[in-house]
């Protein structure tokens, strides 16, 4: 006996529900924060007209719900979404944004929609030399910030460098945040204190200070900030928790590795 109802085109509202866990699951891998995850999935998934949209998000899973309760004929759909990898990606953030907005007005159908978000979620990362090239950038420009000179500049950039090249080498292969910070700052604190030995005038404060810099979880404390002054506190103490181990991981490997370089002067 054949189900003739299993080649059915999905109801509108599918449609809907679809491109909404589709886009909250993108804004949240991106790093988006709770707040806006939530408020973009319940306007798409409002558009269907049915009275029962319920979002929960969480910084590591989506909870959605969208059904019609007064009317038993329209089945209600409830998905479960866990999110296992997270990265800073402002640029998908606002390409989602603009997809859903156009769809809320009218602009594109639920099919274009979730076809362009496909797309967004397919879009290859920046390119891996471009993202050590703006850090690299980035650190020697904390350098002078802090008032270093050309020395601590150029100490800065090759703590960069450095730690860079441990990230390579070690990091990448550990799914691990805390750990991937702690070995790049012992990296970064042996590399400092390597250069004040070949070059004693050097400030070495300005260059391990410049070159942490780049993994201090900005985003992160910027997000449990935002999610705290919206109410939902349950996500701002959780990035909130996710700030402080890394800023765990970074002091700890600073003195780990100034400890470390002292323990290898001394044997030497």
């Amino acid at each position: 006996m054949t189900d003739h109802g299993q080649n059915r085109p999905p109801e509108p509202y599918q449609l809907l529900y679809d491109a909404a866990m589709l886009a909250g699951t993108i804004t949240l891998e991106s790093g988006a924060e709770i707040f806006r995850v939530e408020d973009t999935m319940r306007r798409i998934m409002g558009l269907s007209g049915l009275p029962s949209v319920e979002v929960f998000a969480t910084t590591t899973g989506i909870f959605a719900t969208l059904a019609d309760h007064s009317d038993p004929s329209v089945p209600s759909i409830t998905q479960v979404r866990r999110i296992t990898s997270r990265a800073n990606n402002l640029s998908r953030i606002c390409q989602v944004n603009e997809v859903s907005r156009e769809l809320c007005a009218g602009k594109i159908p639920p099919e274009e929609a979730i076809r362009r978000l496909e797309e967004i979620r397919t879009l290859p990362p920046y390119p891996k030399r471009w993202v050590m090239a703006a850090i690299l950038l980035s650190t020697m420009g904390f350098a002078v910030l802090f008032g270093g000179g050309p020395g601590e500049i150029l100490g800065a950039g090759a703590a960069c460098i450095a730690m860079q090249a441990a990230g390579i080498l070690l990091t990448e292969r550990l799914d691990n945040g805390f750990m991937d910070s702690l070995l790049k700052t012992v990296v970064i604190a042996l590399a400092t204190d390597f250069c004040c030995v070949l070059f004693p005038a050097l400030n070495g404060q300005t260059i391990i200070i410049s070159a942490i810099m780049p993994l201090v979880p900005g985003l992160p404390i910027t997000n449990a900030i935002r999610d705290t002054l919206q109410g939902d506190y349950n996500a701002g103490l959780s990035r909130a928790a996710e700030a402080f181990v890394i800023a765990l991981a970074i002091a700890v490997g600073s003195v780990a590795g100034m400890g470390l370089f002292r323990l290898l002067s001394g044997l030497l």
